[in-house]
């Protein structure tokens, strides 16, 4: 598969680009196969719903195919829960575990992410975006992630700077390739939610190292 972040390192190889020369051509691209949920009031503000959410996984994904040939794929998105509202993120890790389960057969997905539009604090525990587990080798990298998405996303293409909502997204998928929170303000894996666009030395190498282990079942 050729992908945009090839194209664009072929077009612009006469410059000195660091993300085109993390990986050669031989390096295979990493597809994440994402099935994605949204909560009642994601759904209820929103009548595109299905395209918001994707949108969501689009950006994330540009950021990860440009800096680690890592390519999100949305393969579904579904309401959950039906009708129900979950106001802590805790619950919905919990839910989620037990309702879709990865050992299903037939399973066509490796990671699940839930986003939720309640009206939750980042900085309450219950409202933390957050992940099962922090990913490795050896037991399997992280399969759940639940979101807090505070307004409406437009998804405006793989040259945007992603939006702080996005940048969320993309620091609870650091976790599942094992990134961990530091101390660094600059980083993107400090563990509070101010706007960041880029991992530390150490955890950009660690994505780079589990970027093709094996998910978790």
């Amino acid at each position: 598969m050729t992908t945009r972040r090839r194209i664009i390192c072929s077009i612009l190889s006469a410059f000195s680009l660091s993300a085109c020369a993390l990986f050669g051509p031989d390096v295979p691209q990493r597809p994440v196969r994402i099935k994605v949920l949204v909560d009642v009031p994601f759904r209820a503000r929103n009548a595109r719903w299905d395209q918001e959410a994707r949108g969501l996984i689009e950006a994330a994904s540009d950021f990860y195919e440009r800096e680690f040939d890592v390519r999100l794929l949305t393969q579904s998105v579904s309401s959950w829960p039906e009708k129900e509202r979950v106001d802590s993120t805790v619950t919905l890790l919990t839910r989620m575990k037990k309702e879709f389960p990865l050992q299903t057969k037939g399973a066509d997905y490796d990671l699940v992410v839930a986003f939720t539009a309640e009206n939750v604090s980042r900085y309450f525990v219950a409202g933390r975006p957050r992940v099962d587990r922090i990913g490795n080798c050896t037991e399997g990298l992280g399969s759940y992630i639940v979101v807090p998405v505070s307004k409406v996303f437009n998804y405006r293409g793989m040259n945007a700077e992603p939006e702080l909502d996005v940048i969320a997204l993309i620091h609870e998928l650091g976790h599942v390739f094992g990134a961990e929170h530091v101390e660094d303000t600059n980083s993107l894996m400090h563990e509070d939610f101010a706007y960041r666009s880029d991992f530390d030395r150490k955890n950009r190498e660690v994505i780079r190292k589990n970027r093709l282990c094996p998910f978790a079942k």
